[in-house]
């Protein structure tokens, strides 16, 4: 039987120092919802403390690259989030990297 695959990705913001309670806000819904889903095992925040405009969110989901994109980037809680957003960035958000890979059960054997 084929395993599940698990999904991380990495996802950097450079925000305008006048905006982070702007990106801020506009990102919380969206932050507490996709925690909430059930294929998200987990989803954090990071901001530097020494660059207070950078931010890193690291996610690892259940589920494949192309479930991603297709069910998850469509939720209706993603409609509204862009437009409020780029205009609270100094440049374009930088996606690290997309990584596909045996979740811990199947490497692991738990």
């Amino acid at each position: 039987m084929s395993s599940p695959k698990q999904l991380t990705l990495f996802v950097d913001f450079d925000v305008k120092p006048s905006m982070i309670e702007q990106f801020k806000e506009a990102h919380r819904p969206v932050w507490a919802a996709c925690s909430k889903e059930p294929e998200c095992l987990l989803f954090d925040v990071f901001q530097d403390p020494e660059q207070p405009g950078h931010f890193r969110l690291v996610e690892i989901w259940n589920a494949s690259r192309e479930w991603f994109e297709k069910e998850q980037l469509t939720k209706p809680y993603y409609a509204t989030l862009w437009e409020k957003s780029k205009p609270t960035w100094e440049k374009e958000e930088a996606l690290l990297g997309w990584r596909e890979a045996d979740g811990l059960k199947q490497v692991f054997g738990w």
